[in-house]
């Protein structure tokens, strides 16, 4: 029995160390731990929806009265940021957001960000042709809304096809 137990004990003890080492502890302030399913995480794929259904609304957003989006190098206000990205609507239909990954990191320094990565797709107005980008973003949260949001893409095509539909 004593024998027994003492198995037991090293088994238990053996498989905890393999576990700590399979994820360490790490308390590097850009560390931390991530979530697929929080209310951070929800509260990005809301404004997805929003955005593809075209219904944003700065005054009932996850944004931060003075929250400042980032597109590729260009700073705006969210309800800029929300204008813009909703007369894109004019331009294109079926607008929708595929291969959707959404995560939020929480730092150990108390940071706070939502991550996520899309393909973006949209049908061109005037010619029907789909055209297809990819896209990257991130949101940082304080007090629970958005204080800075970052979105990545290339907009060489979504551009063209918006500068050829006003041309005509």
């Amino acid at each position: 029995m004593k024998k027994t137990l003492a198995l037991l004990f090293i088994t238990v003890a053996l498989s905890s160390c393999k576990q700590a080492q399979q994820h360490p502890i790490d308390d590097n302030p850009m560390s931390g731990y991530m979530l697929g399913e929080d209310d951070y995480t929800k509260g990005v794929r809301e404004f997805m929806k929003a955005y593809t259904d075209n219904t944003l609304n700065p005054e009932n957003s996850i944004f931060s009265d003075d929250a400042v989006f980032s597109v590729n190098s260009t700073d705006m206000s969210a309800a800029e940021f929300m204008t813009a990205f909703g007369a894109g609507h004019k331009f294109f239909d079926n607008i929708s957001h595929e291969d959707v990954y959404i995560a939020t990191m929480y730092y150990n320094d108390g940071k706070i960000f939502t991550n996520v990565w899309y393909n973006w797709t949209g049908n061109i107005k005037s010619t029907g042709e789909t055209l297809k980008e990819r896209g990257y973003g991130w949101f940082q949260w304080e007090d629970n809304k958005v204080i800075k949001a970052y979105n990545a893409f290339d907009p060489t095509a979504y551009t063209a096809a918006i500068s050829a539909q006003m041309e005509n």
